[in-house]
């Protein structure tokens, strides 16, 4: 991408442990870092998934200010990383027939695509799609477009995330005057500045230990094969350490400290294991103790990788082997713990820095480069395009608080219009529900009594009154909520429904039509000849 000096991109990241932003422009086709800021998240986000709305949309305001005042111009949109517990890989297949043997066409890819695009995932939204191959005829090719055949099939991984997960993130910047400029995979995005081409190419398990999850993304052939976000991250550590009767504080540095993730067993005797730390308490605790409960954690965190990347499929085909990331990849010894227990790869390294040099201004100190731990933000920072500043910044005025109110009151009125078409359409569906029942008591009446007149008149009334439910309220339910990918499962089934009565409908209908043909005149008399000759014989 060309260079632009007065693009500058902002990017936010919601981590377990931080609410980190940053700014920087693209320079002879390296990034520099201009503006970071960071706001403690602890209370409002947990596994990277935000839990309280006013206190995360704060700490967003916060950094955004922070970073306002240090490049002195207004941000007006920013990237935002999405991550999380919730964010997983699904494979999905989707087939076609082409009756007779074709040239398969773009359009025909484009058509599969949209098949994967259109999957629903019950209470989850799709992030991004990755292709993974096709299968013509039973033979795999690379490039489709152009081969002859009669089936085609298509493999895709989508990567998925509980929706609550982006609607929580939009709720709070919908409550700030920044606007979201574009939402990232933010795994993908580490992958994509930290493996090598290489790495991609030949095979390889990026790891990126965070503080409240690990995130695990699968490569070969250049193609994300597996990608997953696990709940457990470097603070079950600290976490651990408070047993030791230590606060939260003194065990963070206590395991930065004596860390280390892999005791060598020749190590038990070691006079260092045999030392005592002093908790600020007065508690004596061994030196060995420390280590074993550092040591058990990280296990079952590399154990529940090991797991990953066997589901992936791909755990025999790896040549470029284990690359950690992350402030946990600075834990001693944390490269002989992962060759330890993952089996099939002798090869890993620790990625510490990014594969594009980055240049960070001297009035940038709160912000490592050299250690993985902002390895995440600043490949949000890269992955921007549009300039996100406007005008020269001023500071707070006295009309900061009412265009926050103002914000937060259009939101909030968003929101609850939002939540009355929901009911709305609810409301419909069970209607719909109840008019599908009714016609098939009708249908079995009309089969039964279809030789009553009143009976098929009430019929065809019951037939145009279910259709009727589907008014214009209805039309714009749908119209409303289609755009939200969070509601795709809930329109998936009204227009179920909706299949189902129009079906309904046409088989009262018909059996009303077959009722009044058998008991016309014609039918009456036919019936009416065809005994008399029955009992002439």
């Amino acid at each position: 991408m060309a260079d632009n000096k007065d693009t500058i991109i902002v990017a936010i990241e919601l981590g377990t442990s931080h609410i980190s932003g940053i700014a920087g422009k693209r320079v002879n086709g390296n990034m520099q870092i201009l503006a970071y800021a960071e706001e403690p998240s602890a209370g409002c986000i947990r596994r990277g998934k935000v839990f309280n709305i006013e206190k995360t949309t704060q700490n967003i305001r916060n950094v955004v200010d922070k970073l306002q005042s240090t490049l002195g111009k207004t941000i007006a949109q920013v990237y935002v990383g999405i991550g999380g517990q919730s964010v997983r890989s699904v494979h999905n297949h989707e087939t076609r027939n082409m009756v007779t043997k074709s040239y398969i066409t773009a359009d025909h890819i484009e058509a599969l695509r949209n098949q994967s695009f259109e999957t629903p995932y019950p209470n989850s939204e799709r992030l991004a799609t990755f292709e993974q191959g096709y299968i013509i005829d039973s033979t795999p090719v690379e490039e489709p477009v152009g081969v002859m055949g009669t089936n085609i099939e298509g493999e895709y991984l989508n990567i998925i995330a509980n929706h609550q997960l982006r609607d929580n993130i939009e709720t709070c910047f919908a409550k700030t005057d920044v606007c979201i400029a574009g939402t990232k995979v933010a795994a993908y995005e580490l992958a994509q500045n930290v493996l090598t081409d290489q790495e991609k190419r030949a095979g390889s398990v990026l790891v990126d230990l965070g503080a409240g999850t690990t995130t695990v993304v699968v490569y070969k052939n250049n193609i994300v094969r597996h990608l997953v976000t696990l709940p457990i991250g470097s603070a079950a550590i600290t976490q651990d350490l408070t047993n030791l009767q230590i606060d939260e504080n003194e065990a963070e540095q206590v395991k930065k400290q004596y860390g280390n993730a892999f005791i060598e067993d020749t190590d038990e005797d070691n006079e260092y294991l045999q030392q005592t730390y002093t908790s600020t308490y007065s508690t004596k605790i061994k030196v060995a103790d420390i280590q074993h409960i550092i040591e058990a954690r990280l296990t079952e965190i590399i154990v529940n990788v090991e797991n990953q990347v066997s589901i992936s499929g791909y755990e025999d085909q790896l040549l470029g082997g284990i690359v950690l990331t992350g402030g946990g990849s600075n834990i001693k010894n944390i490269e002989k713990a992962f060759l330890s227990h993952i089996k099939n790869i002798d090869k890993i390294r620790t990625a510490h820095t990014l594969n594009q040099p980055v240049i960070k201004n001297s009035t940038v100190t709160n912000l490592s480069i050299d250690n993985g731990m902002g390895n995440n933000i600043i490949s949000l920072l890269m992955s921007g395009e549009d300039n996100c500043v406007g005008d020269r910044y001023k500071g707070k005025d006295m009309f900061d608080d009412a265009r926050v109110d103002a914000a937060k009151d259009a939101a909030e009125k968003a929101a609850k219009e939002e939540a009355e078409v929901v009911k709305k359409l609810e409301e419909y569906k069970d209607a719909i529900r109840k008019k599908i029942a009714e016609l098939d008591i009708v249908l079995e009446d009309v089969k039964d009594r279809g030789n009553e007149k009143n009976a098929r008149r009430r019929a065809v009334e019951k037939a145009s009154s279910a259709q009727s439910i589907q008014d214009e309220g209805y039309r714009q339910a749908i119209i409303t909520l289609q755009p939200k990918e969070k509601y795709k499962q809930t329109i998936s089934e009204a227009q179920a429904l909706s299949t189902t009565l129009a079906d309904k409908v046409d088989a009262v209908r018909d059996a009303v039509q077959q009722a009044e043909k058998e008991n016309s005149f014609g039918s009456k008399f036919k019936k009416w000849l065809e005994d008399l000759t029955d009992d002439n014989d």
